[in-house]
């Protein structure tokens, strides 16, 4: 069977988005026929992409169709299951795969994708289960999640069918999405687990065999993933050791990135006989991202929070095709980020801020909008510094923030700025930014 030959370049896809294609799903920069580029420049175009990168390669082997190799920001990984999903999606769209079972070369061994009533599905072995029974670890796990050990419902598990997650049940869906993470202590505990990631979960009182999960990686180059198929596949071997699932043949339906604002949905088919060794298949929805979409991802991660009001007015106000925003101070890893600006040392600190902030707007906007390709352009930027009387680098400040707004809409104008030192912020902040938007229908 000949290979599948694909032309160069690189196409984003947001794979196992839910129900509306417009928002969810998890970016996945797919390569298409770069054998000619190296280890290296592979590892760095995923560094700049900042997600889950799959690279699609001429096949070693007669018995594949297709090689593929994964990188996350930090190193090689043998197998992404997303990645997979999305490159098997664009070359479907792209009439370079008609569906029909395909085997992939992958590090992790071969791994065959189908397309099933419009679907693109993946295999997955048979998953190993194993209770971590140590006291001492699940209590660590517990500290790490921000909860009391207490909270944890039954076992904790490691599951793996391409690698070791470890299973972490809660209650309900507020306390998961709730979880205040110490992101400093996953790498190291996932060490001692054995495990690449954390993936606690909580079952759905309104749906039959759905569950809703977040995936904390150990060592990606992010703190948090929109969807990961091969912890969804481990999760639902795991609720069928706990008998929290049928035993017969279904599908589990895994929601994922709730807790981000990137909604998705991950579906595992189980085989029938519970004892057999076959594996199983994980599949989910797929579409094109948009670029000012995915060029936010890159400048600010999904989890970061969003712009909201923390008083008596509204985040957005609509006149015409304009959108203004209110004032919002940037924030880091949840806290304000707070000080005064006093001299050139400090402008490092405001500009992080001030991309924060734009972060944190554009975030608030994409949830308004749908999607940021409904952005003419930033028609208007106004930056607020709490800055000493002597401070003189404001613009320099502020540059950072027009920076990034060219990175995100690099067709449109430069907006009109306005930059004001002020003595004091709400809530300390070192940084205040608003603008107004011109949009499209």
């Amino acid at each position: 069977m000949a290979a599948i030959f694909s032309a160069p370049g690189c196409r984003n896809i947001r794979v196992f988005v839910g129900p509306d294609p417009s928002v969810g799903g998890n970016p996945a920069p797919v390569w298409l026929e770069v054998d000619a580029l190296s280890t290296a420049q592979m590892q760095e175009h995923t560094r700049l992409s900042g997600h889950e990168s799959v690279f699609v390669l001429k096949p070693t082997t007669p018995a594949h169709r297709l090689r593929m190799r994964y990188f996350v920001p930090k190193h090689e990984m043998e197998m992404c299951g997303h990645a997979t999903v999305g490159a098997l999606w664009l070359l479907h769209r792209r009439g370079e795969w008609d569906g029909a079972p395909v085997a992939i070369e992958t590090l992790s061994g071969t791994v065959t994708g189908r397309r099933v009533d419009g679907t693109v599905q993946i295999s997955q072995p048979r998953a190993t289960v194993e209770e971590v029974t140590q006291q001492r670890l699940v209590e660590d796990i517990a500290q790490c999640l921000g909860i009391e050990v207490g909270q944890i419902v039954g076992p904790v598990l490691n599951a793996a069918t391409s690698r070791v997650k470890t299973l972490v049940r809660l209650a309900d869906t507020a306390q998961l999405h709730a979880l205040r993470v110490d992101f400093a202590r996953v790498e190291s505990l996932c060490e001692r687990l054995g495990s690449t990631g954390l993936y606690p979960y909580a079952m759905s009182r309104d749906e039959t065999d759905t569950v809703s999960a977040r995936q904390f990686p150990k060592s990606s180059g992010y703190p948090e993933d929109a969807a990961t198929g091969i912890a969804a596949a481990a999760l639902a071997w795991g609720l069928r050791h706990l008998g929290l699932v049928g035993h017969e043949a279904l599908s589990v339906t895994v929601r994922q990135g709730e807790a981000m604002g990137s909604p998705s949905a991950i579906h595992v088919g189980l085989p029938w006989d519970a004892n057999t060794q076959e594996g199983c298949w994980v599949g989910g929805e797929a579409c094109d991202a948009q670029p000012e979409d995915f060029l936010l991802d890159q400048l600010c991660p999904p989890e970061v929070a969003r712009a909201k009001p923390s008083g008596t007015y509204a985040t957005f106000a609509r006149a015409g095709s304009l959108l203004h925003t209110s004032g919002v101070v940037a924030r880091e890893n949840g806290q304000v980020i707070t000080g005064r600006l006093e001299g050139p040392d400090d402008v490092a600190r405001g500009q992080r801020a001030a991309v924060a902030a734009v972060g944190a707007l554009l975030r608030a906007a994409q949830d308004e909008l749908g999607s940021l390709s409904r952005v003419v352009r930033v028609v208007a930027l106004n930056g607020y510094l709490q800055a000493c009387g002597d401070f003189k680098d404001h613009a320099q400040v502020m540059d950072a923030a027009s920076a990034a707004l060219q990175r995100i809409f690099p067709d449109a104008p430069l907006p009109v700025r306005t930059t004001v030192g002020v003595a004091s912020l709400p809530r300390g902040g070192v940084v205040e930014v608003s603008m107004v938007l011109e949009t499209r229908d």
